[in-house]
């Protein structure tokens, strides 16, 4: 009889020492970040880090930057998180890492709000100005549950939470209801998500960017109904911005950079830009007198970092082969200038940028060919 009661105990302690560890090990898998926003977000993207994946599920291999770098990424229902990447670099800006990864996996990365999401080209595309559109309609909507979406939040949902459920919970919390859910989403039990505080419209974008949707706001009898819509192909938003510098060579610059803006000058103090949410936040930056960027990576494109004081042209470009994959073809009867020192300083620079930089000082121009590069003396 002891012996049995002291078997039962036993098999007590052990059931109750699994249950403390499930419940620590869910605690865990739900703990928060501390996630960056705002210049803080903006500062870290800016920022260099390394990278070695060898055979890591994509969600896992996220999962593990987001945390490092506590900057919240949102991978699209309609990626496979479970497909293996191998991709390794050094010293390469977040942004145009996270930029790669999207190329490699052949999808498009945007920003909504303080979130990277990557997902599909034609939604990434579209998403940011979806997000900004939202928040204008919301405001300008006239209906008070509305104008809430406006509000910061911190939001996120559990492992195994459903979009139906995610999604009524955000409209029954503001007053409203949707019309057509059953319709448009397709069921289905997502990992557990962490966001940090943002927008309710931003929150939405989010969530129906995996079925390419957004949301209309109508007046019903009893309220306010959300009504799902596909995202429209053709979006765009205009900005008037104060600009006391030169006009002329403002619109210059900004199409030069942006192609497909429109921009018009009242000639005085205001210039009016017609594009999409990325381009809108990239102009701010330039006509705030910052650097403006419009930076497209293709998959497996390579970026160098590299700092040369005082080398011999010859024995960089005989170095720099292995790094290229490609043979330097050099003319005879140029080694007094292969043996001329240079000195140059690059970044996260693609091939182009890095041979610009290596035969900027030098008598040499180059041709990149498909084994090789052929230098010549210049003209």
């Amino acid at each position: 009889m002891r012996s049995s009661k002291c078997n039962l105990s036993q098999l007590l302690l052990g059931v109750l020492t699994v249950q403390i560890l499930l419940l620590s090990g869910q605690t865990q898998a739900q703990e928060t970040i501390a996630w960056r926003t705002e210049a803080d977000l903006e500062k870290q993207l800016q920022s260099t880090f390394d990278l070695t994946w060898e055979e890591v599920p994509l969600r896992d291999g996220l999962m593990r930057l987001a945390q490092t770098q506590r900057v919240a990424i949102f991978l699209d229902r309609r990626v496979d998180p479970d497909q293996t990447m191998k991709m390794n670099f050094s010293d390469e800006r977040l942004e145009l890492g996270l930029q790669r990864i999207a190329a490699q996996l052949g999808i498009g990365m945007a920003r909504v709000g303080d979130v990277i999401y990557l997902g599909p080209q034609e939604t990434a595309s579209r998403l940011p100005t979806v997000a900004e559109l939202q928040a204008q309609f919301a405001k300008s909507s006239g209906y008070p549950e509305a104008v809430k979406l406006l509000d910061r939040k911190k939001y996120g949902w559990p492992k195994l939470s459903t979009p139906e459920e995610i999604l009524t919970e955000v409209a029954t919390n503001h007053g409203m209801r949707w019309s057509n859910l059953d319709v448009v989403i397709k069921h289905d039990l997502w990992p557990a998500v962490d966001f940090p505080s943002m927008k309710t419209t931003e929150y939405l974008t989010l969530v129906l960017a995996g079925y390419h949707a957004s949301y209309r706001f109508n007046k019903a009898n009893d309220g306010v109904e959300l009504q799902l819509v596909p995202i429209p192909e053709e979006l765009s938003l205009t900005r008037v911005y104060p600009y006391a510098g030169n006009h002329d060579e403002a619109i210059e610059k900004i199409k030069q950079l942006f192609p497909e803006a429109q921009v018009q000058s009242d000639g005085k103090r205001k210039l009016a830009v017609t594009g999409p949410q990325q381009v809108q936040e990239q102009v701010a930056k330039l006509l705030r007198g910052g650097t403006a960027r419009n930076t497209v990576v293709m998959p497996g494109e390579k970026r160098y970092t590299l700092n040369v004081e005082q080398l011999p042209l010859g024995p960089v470009l005989k170095a720099l082969e292995q790094q290229l994959d490609k043979k330097f073809e050099v003319p005879e009867g140029m080694e007094d200038a292969l043996a001329r020192r240079i000195t140059f300083s690059v970044k996260t620079v693609d091939m182009t940028g890095l041979l610009d930089a290596v035969f900027k000082d030098t008598d040499f121009a180059y041709e990149i060919q498909e084994q090789k590069i052929v230098v010549t003396k210049k003209q």
